[in-house]
């Protein structure tokens, strides 16, 4: 019988044989075959198999085909507006526990592999929880025990989503002038999956109710297993010395390991408050942890990285989530808000999600056809000033001004989310391409799932404190009959949260570098997170 070699994956494939370049049979077609030959070229079809799997099955379709069921199935439970963003805060956690995930695939590989073992685990997690929406019905389930579920559903997410980000990542240090193409690919999938889901979601969701899709998913979910057991992931199993030498190098590095822990001691903390804090005490603890945790990045880290770091986190923190109101005020009957627009569930989920689709396929293809040269400071100040200026039309649908000019609901809502679509995919995608060229080679999971992660942490505090607003200005629609009165200073907080983030745009010359999306930021051989950081001066000093 053969043995296995260190390069062996989880499962022998010796056998199955393995094209050359699997996909160039695409050439025709707007130039897609030519365009997936160069990546296949530059990549490997084993790679971009995975991220079809990962990316684009899992975080495209499965994640937008549960995500509308998650409101409604709070709304089968009364869970007032407020309420609803804290424990979608909660549930969505897993996404800033990435450091964690990170550390523990770096240092602790299974069987000498640091990422194929942990999605497999998570993997059985999620489709656990997944049966579990499904099949126990609402008597028997508590609205604590549907977070928990939800919470490791998005775990599975969270995880399976990092460490294949880890590997591109990776795998553009090698090949950074193709990192924009190798972005578009992910992005452009995961949108083409996302839209699959949502033409499908509205239609099921009304038919059915928001169990079953947690079922549906189960197939796409656990298929994952396939390409990690046929190792798409590339990875070379470890032997023992290598190993220790890359942990001894991981932990070297002290100030990661402690922003680690941190991060999960965060969201920790952050899930018990969710759970049992009132409203205004979870989000006066939300604002001092993303104080602690911004302090302690800019510290711990070297300066270019603290302050990419910090400058995302404070905008996606000052941008407050408003949605659990928002979402009674567009699908509220009748008989609960006589004034609204009634968004039907087809319309709400299926409608508006295939527009929202379409429109961010349409912002990948122009962020790749025309900005994908321009400089990260131009990118991020024109896509943010022009997401401010459109979020007022956020203030005039929850005015109703629109009604008044003669501007029917349906039509209104499309046409800012046609917009709403091309920016924000013009806003994300230099983020994300930034993100990934500050992760130093063989540091690649953890320092993305610390950069990630605490980006992901500031949509958590946005969601409490945005809730906090909400029942500060009396805005807490629980789906009652006649709750007119609840939404009428819903424009408000829109407001705010249109405004807000605008400031943030003042640390650009300070925080963003000056390059280009295709320049290298880390030089060659640069692996240090912490060289000329505040804390390795201070030591520096002292020693």
């Amino acid at each position: 019988e053969k043995g296995q070699n260190e390069e062996s994956p989880l499962l022998e494939t010796s056998n199955i044989s393995k094209p050359k370049l699997a996909l160039s049979g695409l050439r025709d077609g707007f130039g897609l075959g030519c365009y997936m030959q160069r990546l296949e070229t530059s990549f490997g079809h084993e790679l971009l198999i995975m991220l079809f799997v990962a990316q684009h099955l899992m975080k495209g379709f499965v994640n937008e085909f549960t995500a509308p069921c998650i409101a409604y199935l709070y709304r089968s439970y009364t869970v007032p507006g407020p309420q609803m963003q804290i424990y979608r805060g909660v549930t969505h956690l897993p996404w800033a526990m990435k450091p964690m995930i990170g550390l523990l695939s770096d240092t602790v590989p299974i069987f000498g592999y640091n990422k194929s073992p942990y999605i497999l685990l998570v993997a059985i997690l999620g489709t656990s929880a997944m049966t579990t929406v499904g099949l126990v019905p609402k008597t028997s389930l508590s609205v604590t025990s549907l977070v928990f579920c939800l919470f490791l559903i998005q775990l599975q997410l969270s995880t399976t989503d990092l460490l294949t980000e880890a590997k591109y990542a990776e795998k553009m240090q090698t090949k950074p002038k193709e990192g924009p193409a190798l972005m578009s690919y992910v992005w452009f999938g995961l949108q083409v999956g996302g839209l699959c889901a949502t033409v499908l979601i509205g239609p099921i969701l009304s038919a059915f109710g928001p169990k079953l899709p947690f079922l549906v998913t189960l197939v796409p979910a656990s298929i994952v297993i396939v390409p990690v057991l046929r190792g798409y992931m590339q990875e070379k199993r470890l032997t023992w010395e290598e190993v220790q030498t890359a942990r001894n190098r991981i932990l070297r590095q002290k100030e990661t390991c402690i922003l680690c822990v941190l991060m999960l001691a965060a969201t920790m903390v952050l899930s018990y408050f969710g759970t049992m804090l009132s409203v205004k005490a979870n989000a006066m603890a939300s604002i001092a942890i993303a104080v602690m945790i911004l302090l302690s990045f800019a510290i711990l880290l070297r300066p270019e990285i603290a302050k990419v770091n910090t400058f995302f986190v404070l905008q996606t923190s000052v941008n407050f989530s408003i949605g659990g109101a928002a979402f009674y005020f567009y699908t509220d009957t009748k008989e609960q808000y006589p004034e609204g627009p009634h968004f039907s569930m087809v319309f709400y989920t299926t409608v508006l999600g295939v527009a929202g689709s379409i429109c961010s396929l349409l912002g990948i293809y122009t962020y790749q056809k025309y900005a994908s040269e321009w400089t990260f400071r131009q990118l991020l100040l024109v896509s943010n000033v022009a997401i401010c200026i459109l979020s007022i039309s956020d203030v005039v649908f929850f005015l109703r001004l629109n009604v008044r000019v003669g501007i029917p609901d349906h039509a209104f809502i499309l046409g800012s989310n046609v917009f709403a679509g091309i920016l924000s995919q013009w806003q994300w995608m230099p983020g994300v391409v930034i993100l990934s060229q500050l992760c130093p080679p063989g540091l690649e999971a953890t320092m993305y799932a610390l950069l990630a992660g605490c980006h992901n942490l500031g949509g958590t505090i946005s969601s409490a404190t945005g809730a906090w607003v909400l029942q500060v200005l009396e805005v807490q629609p629980s789906g009652a009959k006649g709750e007119s009165a609840q939404f009428e200073n819903l424009w408000v907080c829109a407001a705010l949260s249109s405004i807000l983030p605008a400031f943030v745009l003042l640390l650009l010359p300070w925080f963003i570098p000056d390059s280009k999306q295709t320049d290298k930021l880390l030089q060659e051989g640069d692996v240090s997170v912490t060289e000329g950081s505040i804390w390795h001066r201070l030591t520096e000093r002292n020693a």
